[in-house]
């Protein structure tokens, strides 16, 4: 991260997305599954976006999006493991520009405004994931990172949410310093590091009266008390979810000794500071009374602060809070769903028992 870097707030306030994006996105993702690149939950798919920036309506348009390479593995063994890596990189940031330059070629919005990642559950905020939002953003202000949640998605249910680091985190990731006395001062917590904006999807006219057709056809009036509206099929990924929020709430308690160690050291460190402080002036005090120069405070001065063992400071514990707040959204989402379609399903069923019961009775009846 680079630490001459002029932070800007930005003034976008919602963001217009084409349906183009949207297609494309789930089409990566969908693909690298079936040809078997990608896991089930399609992560590691990322790739660029494109549009337009009007400030006068505090409105990002998302008109189109592209992927980027996947990054391939370096064997270990290899001697030129660096150069293979710069190289690598040379590579995807020439075929970036190759694909922006026929953007613009073909007269396609081609400046860049953020880019996109799958994660599931809508987590997976890493810490390369905040190096790359503020690489994005100290490029443009306005960037955004969208988020697609492909489970979520294939459950009937598309959720891509935008992204972007506030003021207070951007200022911290320009220096690179995540101490706890920085963090604090900032007024910085998992709930504040990231802002996130309201998303309208745009669609052309042909395709919303497409959509009017559909709703209005009778083919899709029949099908719509089919029950497969009633179909769970979240236990995997619940399961998923719960036990990534567990790991996460491990992480959470080994930062939380390490933060009590450094508090309690950081105090005890402070207060022998002030001590030898105190002491060294009354020292200083009686020698300038006997005409004697005074002891410099150099000595004090470097005594060597505690260090919070962490490795990248209060970063990794801000990530995993917020990671283990939108699994427990996720969670809650589903588990609210399921339990009001338990219920629907189990009012319909009492029903088609009553039903056949008087239709029992009344040919009972009918017989006699």
């Amino acid at each position: 991260m680079s630490t001459a870097v002029t932070i800007t707030a930005p003034s976008v306030k919602h963001i217009l997305l084409d349906s183009l994006v949207v297609m494309k996105i789930v089409k990566h993702v969908d693909s690298e599954l079936h040809a078997g690149i990608s896991e089930v939950s399609g992560d590691a798919c990322a790739g660029v976006l494109t549009g337009l920036v009007f400030l006068e309506d505090s409105r990002l348009e998302i008109t189109n999006c592209f992927p980027t390479v996947r990054n391939e593995p370096v064997i270990d063994d290899d001697a030129n493991t660096p150069q293979a890596a710069q190289q690598y990189e040379e590579q995807k940031q020439q075929e970036m520009l190759d694909m922006l330059r026929k953007f613009r070629t073909m007269n396609i919005d081609y400046e860049i405004v953020g880019f996109y990642q799958s994660h599931q559950f809508g987590a997976g905020f890493s810490h390369d994931l905040v190096e790359s939002m503020f690489d994005y953003q100290a490029m443009g202000p306005e960037n955004v990172v969208l988020i697609y949640d492909p489970i979520k998605t294939r459950q009937g249910q598309l959720s891509i949410r935008a992204w972007r680091l506030s003021t207070a985190a951007l200022d911290l990731a320009s220096k690179n310093d995540w101490r706890p006395e920085l963090v604090k001062s900032a007024g910085l917590t998992y709930q504040n590091m990231f802002e996130e904006l309201p998303i309208i999807i745009k669609s052309s006219y042909l395709n919303n009266v497409l959509m009017s057709e559909l709703a209005l056809s009778k083919s899709y009036s029949s099908d719509k008390y089919s029950t497969r509206h009633f179909d769970l099929g979240s236990k995997k990924s619940l399961e998923k979810s719960v036990r990534a929020m567990m790991a996460n709430v491990d992480e959470l308690n080994k930062s939380i000794q390490s933060l009590t160690k450094y508090t309690i050291d950081k105090q005890r460190h402070d207060n022998m500071v002030f001590s030898l402080t105190q002491k060294r002036q009354q020292e200083n005090e009686s020698r300038l009374a006997r005409g004697d120069p005074p002891l410099p405070m150099d000595d004090i001065k470097r005594i060597k602060a505690p260090q919070l063992q962490t490795r990248n400071g209060l970063l990794d514990e801000l990530l995993a809070s917020f990671d283990t707040n939108a699994l427990a959204d996720f969670s809650k989402t589903v588990t609210s769903e399921n339990i009001t379609k338990l219920f629907i399903a189990e009012a319909v069923a009492e029903e088609k028992v009553v039903g056949t019961k008087d239709r029992t009775l009344s040919s009972v009846s009918s017989t006699r």
